[in-house]
């Protein structure tokens, strides 16, 4: 029987919110300011709340990159990623993925998170099939707007669907490791979801269900460093 795992990234695979670590990495760069953080911070909240209206900060974000070659904003994150991002994975995690690829299972990444982050990642990680959200590119310059529908909430699962025509591996036959009650719709539709560091949100909710939860326990390189 053929099968994959699919995972979230952030807070599952990473110790962290990539848009966070961003922010973080610019404002040492003398980018971004403390106000940015702030900012940063309260869209994070309100995000493990469930309270986050994903399609209006994104279109609030996206705008600061038009006109920027898109060319500029890859090679940046490929920096930031392997300065910053790839101390913040958790060891468990990779395990977790290497335990599926012994397995002879299919695997991809499922995430809200940006293509010019999943593309190193996916790349470090050696996975080929990923989803996630992107902006629009017009004659390699960004133009400031998202493509849509979002990867993100129950629009997540249209992409899964993708992935289950493309690949013909029915969901149920399937994993999906995520750690956001966003996600919850869309791990409704797999036939093994995994609560993964779940935020207390999904956390009760795996629990009502008898979903399979997991906390990781061995803190990845970046946090041990601050030990």
């Amino acid at each position: 029987m053929k099968r994959a795992a699919f995972f979230d990234v952030d807070y599952t695979l990473l110790a962290g919110n990539s848009m966070m670590l961003y922010t973080r990495y610019m404002r040492q760069h003398g980018q971004y300011s403390l106000l940015d953080l702030l900012v940063g911070s309260y869209y994070v909240a309100k995000y493990k709340l469930n309270l986050l209206d994903m399609e209006k900060v994104l279109d609030q974000v996206s705008v600061q990159y038009e006109n920027m070659p898109e060319a500029h904003l890859a090679e940046q994150c490929e920096r930031w990623f392997e300065e910053m991002v790839v101390h913040y994975l958790y060891p468990e995690g990779i395990q977790l993925i290497e335990d599926h690829r012994k397995a002879g299972d299919e695997l991809c990444l499922l995430s809200a998170t940006s293509i010019y982050l999943m593309l190193p990642l996916s790349r470090h990680l050696k996975i080929e099939n990923y989803f996630c959200n992107s902006m629009k590119v017009e004659n390699g310059i960004l133009t400031g707007k998202m493509n849509l529908p979002l990867c993100y909430g129950k629009d997540k699962l249209e992409f899964a669907r993708k992935f289950e025509r493309e690949h013909g591996i029915g969901l149920k036959d399937c994993f999906y490791y995520s750690d956001s009650i966003t996600d919850l719709e869309t791990m409704e539709a797999f036939g093994f979801p995994v609560a993964v560091n779940p935020d207390p949100l999904l956390r009760r909710e795996a629990r009502k269900r008898g979903w399979e939860t997991v906390d990781f326990k061995v803190p990845p390189p970046a946090k041990r460093k601050t030990r």
